[in-house]
C-alpha cells in the first residue's frame, strides 16, 4: 500500500515547506514521490528530539548521508550562527537540494559537501544505484531505481581541506550523525583518526547486512564504549540489541 501510494504523489523536486513536527516552516527542495515523510514532518521525530537535548549552540556536527538536508538544518538550527554543521551527501543533484534549501533558510552556518566517506586512500569516483535521492550499494537494480557517479573520500584527509580551523570550536568536532545505507564501517574506518583525536558522540543509523561486531570492535578500538544507547528504545529494549533502521548513540568509554 505505500508502495503504491507513493508511486501516484508528485515527483515534481522543488522548495516546499515543511507542514509539521518540529522543522515546521522549513524549506525542504525535495519532492512529495521522493519525502513525503519529511515534508510532513513525520520522520525523525525520535532523533529530532534527541538533537534538541544534547546538541548545544556554537558545537561543530557532521551529518554523513544528509539526503535532502532534514537532519542537515535541524541541526544548523540548534548549534545556531557560532556552530557549524558540514553535511556530507554523495548524490549530487540532492547535495544541490540541500545547498538550496540551506541559503532559502539562511542557514550560513551549513556547509554542503557533495562527497560519500569511505576508507579510500585518494579520491574515488564510483557509479551507485539510486532511489529517491538516496545512494545504496545495497539495492538492485528495478524500475524505481536509477545510478549516480558519485565521489568518495575518506574523512580524514578531507577534513584538513575543508576545515580551516576555524568557526564553532577551532576545528574541533562535537558530534556526528552517520546514515549510509550500509556503508557504516567503510564511514568509520575512514574517520578514524578524527574520532580517536575528538571522540565526538556518534549518532550511527544501523542497516542490514553490517556487522554489528565489526562496528563495535572498531568504535572500541577508538575508544568507544559498547554500551550504546537507542534514541528510540523499543518497548521490550533493556539493553542495545542494535536493530536494523535504528540510531544509536556511541561515546567515549
Amino acid at each position: 500500500m505505500k508502495d503504491r501510494v507513493r508511486a501516484i504523489l508528485p515527483r515534481a523536486i522543488r522548495p516546499r515547506r515543511i507542514l509539521g513536527g518540529p522543522l515546521r516552516g522549513c524549506w525542504l527542495v525535495t519532492s512529495w514521490h521522493d519525502y513525503p515523510a519529511g515534508l510532513s514532518g513525520r520522520t525523525e521525530r525520535a532523533l529530532l528530539d534527541w538533537f534538541a537535548k544534547h546538541v548545544q549552540p556554537g558545537e561543530t556536527w557532521l551529518d554523513v548521508g544528509a539526503h535532502y538536508g532534514y537532519t542537515a538544518f535541524a541541526l544548523g538550527r540548534l548549534v545556531g550562527p557560532a556552530g557549524r554543521v558540514l553535511a556530507f551527501e554523495p548524490v549530487v543533484a540532492s547535495a544541490g537540494c540541500v545547498e538550496r534549501g540551506r541559503e532559502l533558510n539562511r542557514l550560513n552556518q551549513v556547509t554542503v559537501l557533495p562527497f560519500g566517506l569511505g576508507e579510500v586512500e585518494h579520491l574515488k569516483v564510483v557509479r551507485l544505484p539510486v532511489t529517491r535521492g538516496m545512494a545504496d550499494s545495497s539495492l538492485l537494480p528495478s524500475s524505481d531505481t536509477g545510478s549516480a557517479t558519485i565521489s568518495i573520500a575518506r574523512f580524514d584527509w578531507l577534513w584538513p581541506l575543508v576545515d580551516g580551523g576555524g568557526g564553532g570550536g577551532g576545528g574541533q568536532i562535537h558530534g556526528v550523525k552517520i546514515d549510509v545505507q550500509g556503508m557504516e564501517v567503510e564511514a568509520l574506518t575512514g574517520m578514524r583518526n578524527a574520532l580517536a583525536r575528538w571522540h565526538p558522540c556518534i549518532v550511527l543509523e544501523l542497516h542490514a547486512g553490517v556487522s554489528r561486531e565489526r562496528v563495535l570492535s572498531l568504535l572500541e578500538s577508538m575508544g568507544y564504549s559498547r554500551d550504546a544507547v537507542p534514541v528510540d528504545p523499543l518497548p521490550d529494549e533493556g539493553i542495545p540489541r542494535f536493530v536494523d533502521d535504528r540510531s544509536y548513540v556511541f561515546r567515549q568509554a
